[in-house]
């Protein structure tokens, strides 16, 4: 299928009325702008980005459009997106399972809202590290988890941690949120 067909296909698939649509991956304007719109109408979107983890998505997604639509698009994505999962995959050091999942999960609360309409996206991990009461987690804390569980080693966690530091405090039991680091 190519571009043309694959929004043809998206656009006469939001005149069906589905609950859910996944769009495999956003990679240029006309498929976000699809989804954003799908969104808008009450749809429930699932789709993929390449992006290096979940804050990193909403400059991903930007960078599909010219610098003048940018503010209807963080606004768009402010009150359309409930949540973005990054993920990367990371050998264990048992025998089943051979990898595991290493999420970060940014959920669109007020805060983050906030933040992505004010255009300060440098403050989104901050609002993540926070956030963990509500359910949010950085990719620290899911290496953590995993290395609790002695499922991978510390030297490979370190190699892929987007913070070592932090990572290392985590493993003492040290707690790094805090309220003033917004």
């Amino acid at each position: 299928m190519d571009v043309k067909d694959f929004h043809i296909a998206m656009k006469h698939a939001v005149r069906q009325d589905p609950d859910i649509m996944l769009v495999g991956e956003m990679r240029d304007q006309e498929s976000f702008g699809t989804a954003i719109h799908a969104a808008e109408t009450g749809h429930l979107v699932y789709g993929t980005i390449h992006a290096s983890n979940a804050p990193s998505c909403i400059g991903r997604i930007l960078d599909l459009f010219p610098q003048d639509m940018h503010k209807a698009l963080r606004g768009a994505m402010a009150f359309n997106m409930k949540a973005i999962v990054a993920q990367k995959l990371i050998k264990t050091i048992v025998d089943k399972p051979s990898r595991v999942p290493i999420i970060e999960l940014m959920l669109f609360n007020a805060v983050v809202r906030k933040l992505v309409l004010e255009e300060q996206d440098s403050k989104l991990a901050a609002a993540i590290r926070i956030g963990k009461e509500d359910g949010m987690q950085l990719f620290n804390d899911s290496l953590k988890y995993f290395i609790d569980k002695e499922l991978i080693s510390r030297s490979d966690a370190f190699e892929i941690s987007p913070n070592i530091e932090e990572l290392k405090m985590a493993l003492k039991g040290i707690d790094v949120r805090g309220a003033g680091m917004l």
